[in-house]
């Protein structure tokens, strides 16, 4: 039985590296992937680009989401306490083969240069390298860190939710953010999380806002969560919400008279790249089933919104405030403040 392993960064996971993956798969009985982390050069290495540290563990989820249900293992290795290379070969040798949980006979890569450390360190072990002039993916993970919306299609599925940019639409009682959600999702051909407490309360209560009771609120917060979490899978560089915790907090107060129990562990300032406050500026639309319709109440409501997101520790004067009472400018504004966002990556 020929067993081989498969060692990298893989900081982050692209095309290249699960194609090389596989072929080298298809190359032996048994193979490991084995993520090799060091904690400081790599999160220098996520600093430089600006991006937030890519764990060891967050790496190895994706490479396992990735190849799951093919036979392949994907293992961590701290490799913290050895010198880097070259001075590093004799400890991160010895420590890979402990690593890996029986022998192997081959090891892959796509680096030419690391031949000689291969077989000064790893005598009688095969070093077999896979496209090393990357001629079928043209792509590294420094360019991926660097830019990764301009290389968007060579990250692994997988990781495209920590990457993907997220935008949410907020404010109170009809003022446009489901319809402006939608528009904006269709402009960059990307998924949305629309606001489930509308749909909970018309199934649920019956369209009766006087019905909800507290339970009711966790269960909305706990469900937008997880649709939120769905529309990131499938996120084409941005994801935009029609809601989050902080509003649902916010109907909780005004119809019970308190937030729900577990409303606030839902609530995440660092949750959101971009927040696209609407002023209640447009018409207000009566669908029997909202109830701050006063031009004195609205504006109020959008005030006490924003004291609750600054009270959850949200940075609101970064939040992009639209008051145009002109869906088309509002329209105009948000897809000019995502570009803004975008141009960067």
């Amino acid at each position: 039985m020929k067993t081989g392993v498969f060692p990298g960064k893989f900081l982050p996971p692209h095309r290249g590296h699960i194609t090389a993956i596989l072929r080298a798969h298809a190359l032996c009985d048994k193979l490991y992937v084995v993520i090799s982390e060091r904690t400081v050069e790599d999160g220098d290495l996520c600093r430089q680009a600006q991006l937030p540290y890519i764990s060891g563990v967050l790496r190895q989820r994706w490479l396992s989401q990735e190849l799951q249900g093919l036979g392949i293992e994907v293992l961590l290795q701290n490799d913290d306490a050895s010198p880097p290379f070259p001075q590093g070969w004799g400890e991160y040798a010895c420590q890979l083969k402990q690593t890996v949980p029986e022998p192997f006979s081959v090891i892959f890569g796509g680096e030419e240069s690391y031949r000689d450390g291969h077989n000064q360190f790893f005598p009688g072990i095969d070093y077999q390298v896979l496209d090393p002039q990357r001629t079928q993916w043209p792509i590294s993970g420094t360019e991926i860190r660097e830019h990764p919306y301009k290389h968007w299609d060579y990250i692994a599925g997988a990781a495209r939710p920590f990457f993907a940019r997220k935008v949410l639409i907020t404010g109170p009682e009809s003022c446009g953010k489901t319809t402006l959600t939608r528009k904006l999702a269709k402009v960059y051909c990307t998924s949305w999380s629309e606001e489930l407490g509308r749909d909970y309360q018309h199934d649920v209560v019956g369209g009766n806002g006087d019905l909800f009771d507290l339970e009711d609120f966790n269960r909305i917060t706990h469900l937008q969560y997880e649709q939120d979490v769905k529309a990131l899978r499938s996120a084409n560089k941005v994801c935009f919400f029609d809601t989050d915790a902080v509003v649902t907090a916010f109907f909780s107060d005004v119809f019970m008279g308190q937030i729900a129990s577990r409303v606030e562990s839902f609530i995440d300032p660092a949750k959101y790249d971009l927040v696209i406050a609407l002023k209640p500026t447009v018409p207000w639309v009566a669908d029997g089933m909202r109830e701050l319709g006063t031009p004195e109440v609205r504006a109020l409501s959008f005030d006490k919104l924003m004291a609750l997101y600054r009270h959850y520790g949200f940075a609101t004067e970064r939040f992009v405030v639209i008051d145009a009472a002109d869906y088309y400018q509002r329209l105009e504004q948000c897809i000019a403040s995502v570009e803004q966002l975008l141009c960067g990556g």
